[in-house]
């Protein structure tokens, strides 16, 4: 399977509550280029945070890619990545948008085992990893797409 990790768009500060702030301009084209570098990449199910920018990051990778998106609750900024990988799907090509810290926790979760000293993520960017199943370092890095 492949899972994909996709930091949401850059968002604007002004919002009434940080669960609610949308992406600006700039955040939906960046979106738009990283989810075009995954059209080959085979994705057949979107998982996104709750929060407004990761749905709207969804939402165009689902209009990119013709895929449907779901809502997962346990992958916000403050979550567990332990917890968060154990929300994941089993198979399949998979689009995560989360935000950071989680991004980069989850992925070093995935790759080496513990949650810390993964990669940065700038908004829009992404990693594609390889792997049996989602559990911890049991994952191998294809390639990172930054925005």
């Amino acid at each position: 399977m492949k899972l994909i990790i996709m930091r949401h768009g850059q968002a604007s500060w002004s919002a009434p509550s940080d669960s609610l702030r949308p992406l600006t301009e700039v955040g939906r084209h960046e979106v738009r280029q990283t989810v075009e570098q995954l059209q080959g990449e085979g994705v057949n199910r979107i998982v996104a945070s709750p929060y407004l920018r990761a749905q709207q990051t969804a939402d165009i990778a689902s209009e990119i890619l013709g895929v449907t998106v779901d809502t997962i609750n346990g992958i916000t900024p403050d979550d567990s990545p332990v917890d968060a990988i154990g929300q994941l799907p089993e198979q399949g090509n998979v689009l995560v948008v989360s935000h950071m810290p989680l991004v980069s926790a989850l992925t070093a979760l995935l790759c080496d085992g513990v949650p810390s000293g993964g990669p940065g993520f700038g908004t829009a960017d992404a990693v594609v990893l390889s792997l049996e199943m989602p559990a911890a370092g049991l994952a191998s890095l294809q390639k990172m797409l930054p925005a």
